[in-house]
């Protein structure tokens, strides 16, 4: 809806907007996330003190999500409760009442936006004949009609931002696509990117790139970044790839497979109209398996399928490196017995914990127990059989490849070598002009010619011509965001045929269960 790089964690531009916030915005709405207990293992206590600044500061919180969650128990003014899955009707409903009322931003529409007459049609029914009135709404996403005007009328009386914490249930559900959506065009509708109005996350460890883009927080002088110390890592292309939750599907078949998209984090928004194939023409079907984190059942889709793919004849062998015997290295020839983090040197950022920039060593805390070798070790002995170790090693030792990731991070003026190792940590200073930067999307919005964003057209689009292009006959992916409970690719609705079918109990179905819940 606005081209953003489809970066992992990444949002609108976020730069300085906890600042703009606490500022300017009225009211946050945390939609479909708990900022207390889902950031712990990723910014430790970060989202928890800025909800009780904010609110100190005077800033009213709501809570959308299913559950009385603890960050909606202890930081909420309001609690909205919405049934899991069903966001898009409640977003379609705010946009029908700001249209027929006239609340919503015009002239950042006309200027800002493109598509929006198509989106009207929709949300006012002249598409399929289903207005998209909060009545409407009610019974699909179980918020009250009177409680959806309420919260599209302060919504659009307010400076209001929406708040996520680390993904949750809001675009981990089936057609999770169309409230993601659909929330990029009511922040547009009422003028995202200007003072008080903006969409962040939370939780902020993306430190890769420009930080100044990515991080809500106070710009620091650099970006923890040790690629330099990745031993043995290589970026490049490869012949092929093949994406693992395809896996059992090619491995039963042997293909050919085909599907949209690389699947890697950091592709850029356009790769979902690239069509890949696997076997890829000129390349092998895949005979053996190196695996580091063999987590097949726990982790990959299709379960206990992929347990019968990797026992597929064609699979003629799997080796894994490991330091426990997860599930996984129960289906393997060979297992190479790895170093936890305790037994070996390394250097490390709080990358995946980015509120400090921290930088340290990491010194072994123990020796390694049995036989066991760290990833590098292992590879390396690997690569000795194959002659090829001093390629991999590039002739540096651990404490060379350390000193080298040290040396990549480009604090030697702020501090040592020697200091480093005696101290045992680094934090980056706040670069000094961070309140010169720019404000999320405010250059958008105080020019978007001037200031384009990803898109074909450059603007917020309602209706998305990349999809019209390329995907034009896609209804469960349409140019303009619809409420889409159900189709070809999932059944999971409660008002899905298939849902129908299923009985908890002899004579108990689920609709008996749908309207069981309404009546609670």
């Amino acid at each position: 809806m606005w081209g953003m790089t489809a970066n992992v964690g990444e949002m609108a531009p976020l730069a300085n907007c906890f600042k703009d916030i606490a500022e300017n915005t009225e009211m946050i709405l945390f939609w479909g996330c708990d900022p207390e207990t889902t950031p712990l293992a990723w910014d430790g206590q970060q989202a928890s003190r800025i909800c009780y600044w904010w609110t100190e500061l005077g800033i009213k919180s709501v809570y959308i999500c299913p559950d009385l969650n603890y960050g909606a128990a202890v930081h909420a003014d309001k609690w909205i409760p919405v049934l899991p899955n069903t966001d898009a009707a409640l977003h379609l409903a705010i946009s029908y009442v700001w249209i027929t009322e006239g609340a919503y931003d015009k002239n950042y529409v006309a200027t800002h936006t493109y598509g929006f007459e198509e989106y009207k049609k929709y949300v006012l029914g002249e598409e399929d004949g289903i207005p998209k009135t909060p009545e409407w709404a009610s019974p699909l996403c179980g918020v009250p009609e009177w409680t959806i005007k309420d919260l599209a009328r302060e919504w659009a009386s307010k400076k209001t931002s929406i708040a996520h914490g680390n993904g949750g249930s809001y675009i981990r559900g089936p057609y999770a696509h169309e409230p993601a959506r659909l929330e990029v065009l009511n922040l547009a509708m009422q003028g995202v990117g200007k003072t008080g109005r903006h969409q962040v996350k939370m939780i902020e460890w993306n430190h890769k790139g420009d930080s100044a883009a990515t991080n809500p927080l106070p710009r620091p002088a650099l970006s923890p970044n040790i690629g330099k110390a990745v031993r043995g890592g290589h970026a490049g292309t490869v012949s092929q790839m093949l994406p693992r939750d395809r896996f059992f599907e090619c491995s039963e078949t042997g293909g050919p497979v085909s599907w949209y998209f690389a699947s890697h984090p950091w592709a850029p928004v356009t790769d979902q109209f690239i069509k890949y194939t696997y076997p890829a023409e000129g390349c092998p079907e895949i005979h053996m398996i190196w695996a580091d984190s063999p987590c097949w059942i726990g982790c990959w889709g299709e379960g206990q399928n992929n347990i019968e793919a990797i026992r597929n004849p064609k699979i003629e062998f799997v080796l894994t490196q490991h330091p426990w015997m997860e599930n996984g290295c129960l289906y393997s020839d060979i297992i190479l017995p790895i170093n936890t983090k305790l037994e070996e040197e390394d250097i490390g950022t709080d990358i995946m914990n980015g509120q400090f920039c921290l930088i340290f060593p990491e010194p072994r805390c123990i020796e390694p127990a049995g036989e066991s070798k760290s990833d590098f070790e292992a590879v390396g002995e690997v690569a000795k059989k194959l002659g090829i170790y001093h390629e991999f090693t590039e002739g540096k030792t651990d404490g060379e490849w350390i000193r080298a990731g040290f040396e990549g991070l480009g604090v030697q003026d702020m501090i040592s070598w020697e200091e480093f190792e005696e101290k045992g940590y680094f934090v980056v200073p706040t670069a000094s002009d961070w309140e010169k930067g720019p404000v999320g999307m405010i250059k958008f919005a105080e020019e978007p010619e001037a200031n384009p964003l990803q898109t074909p057209t450059g603007k917020i689009e309602f209706y998305a011509t990349q999809l019209a292009k390329k995907f034009p006959d896609d209804n469960e992916r349409p140019p303009v965001p619809h409420w889409i409970p159900y189709g070809e690719s999932q059944q999971e609705s409660p008002t899905a045929p298939k849902s129908q079918e299923v009985s908890l109990t002899p004579g108990f179905k689920s609709r008996e269960v749908e309207s069981a819940c309404r009546a609670r």
